[in-house]
């Protein structure tokens, strides 16, 4: 029981009532984009190889054999190394579910392998030991159809084609390439298909882009305006947004050069411009989600909505985008998340990673 004091009436509640309720009615405020990190597998270990096939699972690959995934949202991690792989660096890697995974190996030997048990099993299903082979990139069109690429060997990219899922892969006629051309396999997005286009971005002598309207059986290609001439030069990455390709890069050897580093690509009217984010240095990816494009390189990581800005100084190597998240990999065994949204929300994200 509760006695009011003399002089004292009810008329103190109302406004309390409507400053309570009006807070109650108020939007919650939005935070980021922030660069939140999740995972540090060691500074002995280095992230290229990333994907997201949900909003739930995410894998990773890196150097000494190492790959690791998420079945949460990247908040716990299974890491492990791939038997009799500790010498791969898995620059590019794939997930078609919570299950099953592949990982590619850039540099020679090369090797692409394989697992439908999450890791407890590996199969090497693609070898080669050529010195000259040097894979770079890995994508699908859907569960069965996929490719890897790789760089040139007798004049044409090397091209690799699955359409079983990535159980079986046969060699197929690449793009022609310029004497000095060749590819990045700094974060595995130098391929993409996307609208029923197979894309690949190059550097080295020339920067191009080579589009195939047929899956693979032709090609063309388009001069880039990007950085090039020098075999660390040219496009390093490339995502689709509205209606044409974002294509990233610059020149590695100098990573916090603002050298034009960002141009769009319309493949319908095959007219390429310059973006207006001059300032924006090396960039090894780029990933765009809703109206924002998100930059990394071993300068940092930057977006860009009507205009630039710097996200964070922590150098990460690649990008990948769930429809809801989007995941960031990169040197000294880093992963992490750009997170945009409510404070409260920032607030259970930090909480689940402490907890955890």
């Amino acid at each position: 029981m509760f006695t009011l004091h003399k002089g004292i009436g009810f008329g103190w509640i109302w406004p309390l009532f409507a400053l309570i309720t009006l807070s109650c009615n108020q939007p919650s405020v939005t935070v980021g984009p922030l660069f939140i990190p999740l995972y540090d597998a060691g500074e002995e270990f280095s992230f290229r190889g990333l994907h997201a096939v949900d909003d739930s699972v995410v894998v990773v690959g890196g150097t000494q054999g190492s790959f690791c995934y998420s079945l949460d949202a990247g908040i716990h991690w299974d890491f492990l190394q791939i038997p009799n792989a500790e010498e791969s660096q898995f620059r590019s890697v794939w997930a078609h579910n919570h299950s099953r995974f592949i990982a590619v190996s850039a540099g020679a030997p090369s090797y692409v392998y394989l697992t439908d048990d999450r890791g407890a099993h590996w199969s090497r299903v693609f070898s080669d030991t050529a010195q000259s082979t040097f894979l770079d990139g890995i994508t699908f069109a859907n569960d069965t159809l996929g490719w890897v690429f790789g760089d040139p060997v007798n004049g044409r990219f090397k091209l690799l084609q699955t359409v079983d899922g990535g159980m079986h892969w046969n060699e197929i006629s690449g793009p022609i390439a310029i004497d000095g051309e060749a590819a990045f396999a700094a974060s595995g997005s130098s391929i993409l298909y996307h609208d029923s286009i197979l894309s690949i971005v190059t550097g080295g002598t020339v920067s191009r882009i080579h589009l195939s309207l047929d899956k693979g059986q032709s090609w063309a290609a388009k001069w880039l305006d990007l950085p090039q001439g020098l075999p660390s030069q040219g496009a390093f990455a490339h995502d689709w947004y509205n209606n044409r390709y974002i294509i990233v890069g610059g020149d590695y050897l100098y990573d916090t050069a603002s050298l034009g580093n960002v141009i769009a690509y319309d493949p319908e009217s095959a007219y390429t411009t310059n973006e207006n984010f001059g300032y924006l240095p090396y960039a090894s990816d780029v990933v765009c989600e809703g109206q924002i494009m998100y930059f990394t390189g071993t300068a940092g990581m930057y977006y860009a909505d009507s205009v630039l800005h710097e996200l964070d100084t922590t150098a990460m190597h690649s990008l990948a985008y769930s429809g809801k998240y989007v995941f960031v990999s990169g040197p000294k065994g880093r992963v992490g998340r750009i997170f945009q949204g409510t404070k409260t929300e920032l607030n259970e994200l930090k909480r689940a990673v402490n907890e955890r």
